[in-house]
């Protein structure tokens, strides 16, 4: 028996027997499960979530504790309507396709501001390498938002929101060891000093890991560990500059490695990702006229660095670097305006700007190439809102926007999302309508690289791509909220969307046929004790393919998620998770390298149990029924993984 599995079946024994001890002490007065009650993913100011139409998730702070999730990544794929798919283990390239759109159609926001990489060759987020020690909430939004948030939000958005301060003046020490060579640690402090408060936070994560290449692609090579490290950190401060105005800055740092195993033909089996990246915030926020006008001046500022490069070895000739490095900034003012006690306005002015370049070579026994681009881009936005209340139970949010691109011609994009509450019946109905629209990457338009398949050159012509989409839903709550369920019907056309061809000697970038995503979110929540939570999510997804569309891939048409949350006592929490992914197509046109994709499913086992008031026992099994299985085609996952940790606050 190998230590993995030793430890897993250590560990849930461990944890069940905890459990099985405490089931006669449950507290019938623990509050922990409770839906947060405002969604800040609304524009310019926060909203309750009864009066928010889009289809929404939070995953809260208490989420991430009880069910210990580490990354970003494991968060999301518990979010109905996302496709999280990773390329092997933790660490390497992640994307979230969000109802069908394309990985690089879902904006992603850190506080509120836009953090998707200029240099990604489609404009795409990597999700793999945010960590979330400092993350006080994460909100996803589904549907069309560019009448909200501008270019690229077209399946969705995604806002990480950081921790701000505590109550009381803390440091908190965290140490988690496990199987695979695990080992991670952070640290975080919080406080206040002559009227300034701060939370800071330093986190790594490292593990050895597994062979991300399964053994068919490996050619003879012997099996290696592909490990992955994290290194992060932030800081916050907020303070009263006087009785009217707030001021906060906001700094964020990180650098990752992992091993990227790239299993194409020729390219070999030592190839590296590294990362850096560096985000800073600056606002004030003021509050007049007794409380009724609300502006706020934002500046934002995001870098990254990042190197990919494949050396010579025993199996592969090739020799490749990719010297990649963007930036962006943007400023923004927002005015918020309670009208009357039924009516919220706002409006709000955006200048936008980012640059990249890279630069490198690809040496093989089918040809060499250099590369070396430049180029940027800008964007001024003038946007606004009206929120109204018609009654206590019906809401209605309508918004606007106009961008002008650089380039590229104005764009004016809108929604519509009412919802209404029959309080006789606990039954909430929600619908909404709304257009987006993406404009191309710069890489996609002025980008160059090479690979075994030829070299890359980008289109300067490229069409921006547009969406139209709406949805309609009900969620229905039964026994004082003992139980709900719920269905949400959605479908959103893309027109202009940008795909790879290959014509004869390299690839490059061009408009395709309009497609049509459809489907339905659907989910069942059952609390039948106070400490008790438990709540299943299926999504169903489908692809209207018009002739002269390219295929699409990645996308299952079944996802199921499941979560159990249980306080077993005041002291001890349990939490499991449980994600089905049904097959999908991936890449088939480069068989045997690509193809179709098995179904597989994952349990994941948490447990946290407070020691004393200053101490914390964690343990975590993930893939506990040990699955080997494939979340990219040609590229496996971790197997089974037990973790334990310890976090001490003083």
């Amino acid at each position: 028996m190998n230590n993995s599995i030793f430890w897993a079946r250590y560990l849930t024994v461990l944890t069940l027997t905890f459990g099985a001890l405490a089931t006669t002490s449950a507290h019938a007065d623990d509050d922990t499960l409770t839906t947060p009650e405002l969604l800040v993913t609304t524009g310019a100011t926060p909203l309750p979530t009864k009066e928010v139409a889009s289809s929404f998730t939070i995953i809260t702070e208490q989420d991430i504790k009880r069910f210990q999730y580490r990354s970003l990544v494991d968060a999301l794929k518990q979010v109905p309507g996302l496709s999280v798919v990773q390329q092997g283990v933790a660490g390497t390239v992640t994307s979230v396709f969000t109802r069908g759109s394309n990985s690089n159609q879902t904006l992603v926001l850190l506080n509120g501001q836009p953090i998707n990489d200029p240099s990604s060759p489609s404009g795409a987020f990597n999700f793999a390498n945010l960590m979330l020690d400092n993350v006080d909430r994460i909100e996803v939004v589904r549907g069309p938002q560019s009448a909200l948030y501008g270019s690229q939000a077209i399946g969705g958005v995604v806002n990480i929101i950081t921790k701000q301060d505590a109550n009381k003046p803390q440091t908190t020490v965290r140490v988690e060891a496990g199987t695979l060579g695990t080992l991670n640690t952070s640290a975080s402090t919080t406080g206040n000093t002559e009227g300034v408060s701060y939370f800071a936070s330093l986190n790594r994560q490292a593990t050895n890991g597994r062979d991300i290449t399964p053994t068919r692609n490996r050619f003879g090579a012997p099996e290696e560990k592909d490990g992955f490290e994290n290194v992060s950190g932030s800081l916050q401060l907020n303070g009263k500059l006087s009785d009217t105005l707030r001021a906060s800055g906001f700094v964020q740092f990180g650098t990752a490695r992992v091993d990227t195993d790239d299993d194409t033909p020729g390219a070999g089996l030592g190839s590296q990702s590294r990362t850096k990246q560096l985000s800073l915030q600056g606002s004030v926020d003021g509050i007049f006229m007794d409380g009724r006008y609300m502006p706020s001046v934002t500046v934002a500022y995001n870098q990254y660095r990042r190197y990919d490069y494949n050396t010579p070895d025993t199996y592969s000739t090739t020799d490749s670097l990719s010297n990649n490095r963007s930036e962006s900034i943007s400023i923004s003012a927002d005015n918020s305006y309670q009208v009357t006690d039924w009516n919220l306005a706002s409006l709000g002015f955006k200048y936008s700007h980012e640059r990249f370049e890279t630069n490198g070579y690809y040496l093989s026994t089918f040809f060499n190439s250099l590369s070396d681009t430049e180029a940027s881009t800008s964007t001024v936005s003038v946007y606004g809102s009206d929120h109204i209340k018609i009654a206590d139970n019906f809401f209605v949010t309508v918004s606007g926007r106009f961008d002008m691109p650089k380039a590229f011609q104005n764009k004016f994009t809108y929604s519509i999302a009412p919802t209404y509450e029959i309080t006789q019946t606990n039954t909430r109905l929600t619908a909404s309508y709304g257009t987006a629209f993406k404009t191309p990457a710069l890489y996609e338009r002025f980008g160059s690289s090479a690979s075994t398949f030829g070299p890359y050159i980008g289109n300067p012509n490229l069409k921006a791509e547009k969406s139209h989409g709406w949805e309609v839903g009900f969620e229905q709550s039964l026994f004082d909220d003992v139980a709900k369920f719920g269905v949400t019907y959605f479908k959103n056309r893309i027109e202009n969307s940008i795909n790879t061809v290959y014509p004869v000697g390299y690839s490059t970038s061009v408009n395709g046929a309009p497609y049509t995503a459809f489907g339905f979110e659907s989910f069942i929540e059952i609390n039948p004790f106070t400490n008790v939570s438990v709540r299943a999510d299926y999504t169903y997804l489908g692809l209207d393919l018009e002739p002269g569309s390219s295929p699409l891939y990645r996308r299952p048409r079944h996802t199921v998620n499941g979560t159990i949350a249980w306080q077993a006592t005041d002291r001890l929490s349990l939490g499991s998770t449980l994600q089905w992914i049904g097959s999908f197509t991936d890449v088939a046109d480069l068989a045997p390298f690509y193809g179709p994709t098995r179904p597989y499913a994952v349990v994941n086992l948490a447990s946290t149990f407070q020691l004393t008031d200053n101490i914390e026992l964690s343990a975590k099994i993930n893939n506990l029924f040990d699955r080997n299985y494939e979340p990219t085609y040609g590229y496996q996952a971790t197997r089974i993984e037990a973790l334990a940790g310890i976090a001490v606050t003083f």
